[in-house]
C-alpha cells in the first residue's frame, strides 16, 4: 500500500486540529502533527525520516521542477508569511476544503496494525525519533482508559495540552472522541484562560501537567470570585506532582487527581496512582488492566519485588517501532518488551516506583529534552570547545536546563551570548536557563562526561530514596 500522509502544521492550535486528525484517519492516511523548533532553524528531522528524495526550498528559490521530476525528486516550497503567500506544495487550506467538500464520504478500510499517527520524541542521541502509533494502539489505549477512568457523554474535557504530544492527543482528543464527550479547547495556555474555560463550560475533566496545576492553584487563590467546582476528575502526567499541590488543589476545587505514567512509545498512560483510593505517595501506581510491567536486570531477567532494575512494558499500546529506524527499534523493543530507560522497583502490592533514569533525559513542562541535542548545538558555536548539559531545579523547584561550557583557548563569551545562540536554534523549552563556564569538564578514562559530578549538591525530587519509599497504603481526602 502506498504511504499517504497528512502533515498537520498548525502551531497556534485551534479546532482545525480536531478535524484534521479525525479526517486523516478515516481517509486511511498517516497523521503527523509537528512543532517547528524556531523560525530561523526549522526542525527538519521529521522529513529526514521519510525515504523519498525531495527538495525543501525557500519561497523565493526557483527550482527546475521538470528536471526534478525526471529524477523522481519531489519539490516543496516553504510559504511566505501572510495570507497572500504561496502555500506549500500539496497542502490544502482548511477553509477551502470546507467550502468544496461533500457531506457524503466513506471511511477507508484500514489494517488495524497500520500506522495511524507519527509523533516525534527526543532521543538520548540528540536526534528525535518518530514513534509509530497504530490504529490498534489507540483502540487498546481507549479500552484501557474505559477500565480505569471511564468517561461518558455528559463529561466535558478541557484540551489545554498540545496535540503534538501523546498525552494531550491520546488521553484528551482521542479518548474524548471514543467516549463521545464534549471538548473545550484552550489553544494558548495561561492559568487565567484555563480557569475561564473550566468555569465557562462547567468542565468535568482536566488533563494537565504538574506546572499547570501549580499555576492554576495559585491563580485560583488570588481570584476575587469563587473557584469553579465542576471538575469531577483530574489527571496529571509528564512529571510527578508534589503531594502538597495535589492535596491543596483537591481541597480548593473539590475534586480528585490521578497521577499517570506513560511514554510516547506506550500511547500515553500505562500506570495510574489514584488519589483517594489505594494511593501511595511517590508511586506511579500499579499497571493498568491490559498492561504487563516488569522490573528486570541488565540481562533482562525479572527481579524480585523491592529490588531495583529497569522497568519494561508489554501491551497492545506499545508501539511497533520507530519510523524508518530499525536499529533504534531493536534496541528499545526486545522479545516484545519495551525498555523504558527508567529504573525503579515494584513493591509487594504491585505498585511501581521510579528511582532513577537510565537515559539522560531532562523533563520540563511534560516535555522530554535530550541533553545531547543541546550539547551538539553548543559544540557548533565557534567559541565553544566542550559542553555538557544537565537538569537542575529553578526557583520554583521545577526541572530546568543548565549548560556547562568550556571555551576555546583565548576566547571570551558571556552567558547572554551563549543563551542567545541557543534561542536562535532551539525550541524555547529546550533553551538552557543557566550557563556556567569552566576550564574543564569531569570525564572518565574513556572520555565520557561524568554528569553525576556536575550534579553535586543537586537532588532530583522526582526520584525516590528506596528506604523512604516503602510507604503503607494511605487514604487521604
Amino acid at each position: 500500500m502506498s504511504e499517504k500522509w497528512r502533515l498537520i502544521f498548525n502551531p497556534d492550535g485551534d479546532a482545525a486540529d480536531m478535524v484534521a486528525y479525525a479526517s486523516a484517519l478515516v481517509e486511511g492516511r498517516i497523521a503527523g502533527k509537528y512543532m517547528l523548533s524556531t523560525e530561523k532553524l526549522p526542525n527538519t528531522i521529521v522529513v529526514q525520516g521519510v525515504k523519498q528524495k525531495g527538495i525543501l526550498a525557500g519561497a523565493d528559490v526557483d527550482i527546475n521542477k521538470d528536471t526534478a521530476a525526471r529524477y523522481n525528486i519531489k519539490v516543496a516550497n516553504y510559504p511566505r508569511s501572510g495570507r497572500g503567500g504561496p502555500k506549500p506544495v500539496g497542502t490544502v487550506n482548511l477553509s477551502d476544503l470546507l467550502k468544496t467538500s461533500s457531506r457524503k464520504f466513506n471511511a477507508v478500510e484500514t489494517d488495524p496494525d497500520a500506522p495511524a499517527v507519527l509523533l516525534y520524541t527526543s532521543g538520548t542521541t540528540g536526534r528525535p525519533k518518530g514513534v509509530t502509533l497504530t490504529h490498534r494502539n489507540f483502540a487498546q489505549q481507549c479500552l484501557n482508559v474505559s477500565k480505569v477512568l471511564p468517561l461518558n457523554e455528559s463529561d466535558t474535557i478541557v484540551l489545554v495540552l498540545p496535540l503534538f504530544h501523546v498525552y494531550g492527543l491520546s488521553n484528551g482528543l482521542i479518548s474524548g472522541v471514543y467516549f463521545g464527550t464534549k471538548m473545550t479547547l484552550v489553544p494558548q495556555y495561561s492559568p487565567a484562560k484555563l480557569l475561564e474555560a473550566v468555569e465557562a463550560t462547567k468542565a468535568t475533566v482536566l488533563i494537565a501537567v504538574p506546572t499547570m496545576y501549580m499555576h492554576v492553584l495559585q491563580a485560583a487563590k488570588t481570584r476575587k470570585t469563587s473557584i469553579p467546582k465542576s471538575l469531577r476528575l483530574c489527571v496529571s502526567g509528564g512529571a510527578p506532582l508534589p503531594l502538597t499541590t495535589l492535596r491543596e488543589f483537591e481541597e480548593a476545587f473539590q475534586t480528585r487527581i490521578a497521577e499517570g505514567y506513560g511514554l510516547t512509545e506506550t500511547t500515553s498512560s500505562v500506570c495510574l496512582n489514584k488519589s483517594g483510593e489505594a494511593f501511595k505517595p511517590g508511586s506511579i501506581g500499579p499497571a493498568a488492566e491490559g498492561v504487563e510491567m516488569r522490573v528486570v536486570d541488565d540481562d533482562d531477567n525479572e527481579v524480585a519485588d523491592g529490588q531495583e532494575g529497569e522497568i519494561v512494558i508489554r501491551s497492545g499500546v506499545v508501539t511497533p517501532g520507530y519510523w524508518n529506524n530499525p536499529e533504534a527499534t531493536a534496541e528499545s523493543i526486545r522479545d516484545g518488551w519495551l525498555h523504558t530507560g527508567d529504573l525503579g522497583y515494584r513493591d509487594s502490592d504491585g505498585f511501581f516506583f521510579i528511582t532513577d533514569r537510565k537515559k539522560d533525559l531532562i523533563i520540563r513542562g511534560g516535555f522530554n529534552i535530550s541533553p545531547r541535542e543541546i550539547e551538539e548545538l553548543l559544540f557548533s558555536h565557534p567559541k565553544v570547545r566542550d559542553a555538557a548539559v544537565i537538569a537542575v531545579q529553578d526557583k520554583r523547584e521545577r526541572e530546568a536546563v543548565k549548560a556547562f561550557v568550556v571555551l576555546e583557548d583565548g576566547e571570551t563569551a558571556t552567558e547572554r551570548e551563549i543563551l542567545d545562540y541557543c534561542s536562535e536554534n532551539l525550541a524555547e523549552y529546550k533553551v538552557p536557563k543557566i550557563v556556567e563556564f569552566r576550564d574543564s569538564l569531569p570525564k572518565s578514562a574513556t572520555g565520557k562526561i561524568l554528569r553525576k559530578e556536575l550534579r553535586e549538591g543537586y537532588h532530583d525530587d522526582r526520584l525516590l530514596e528506596k528506604a523512604g519509599a516503602d510507604t503503607k497504603e494511605q487514604q487521604h481526602g
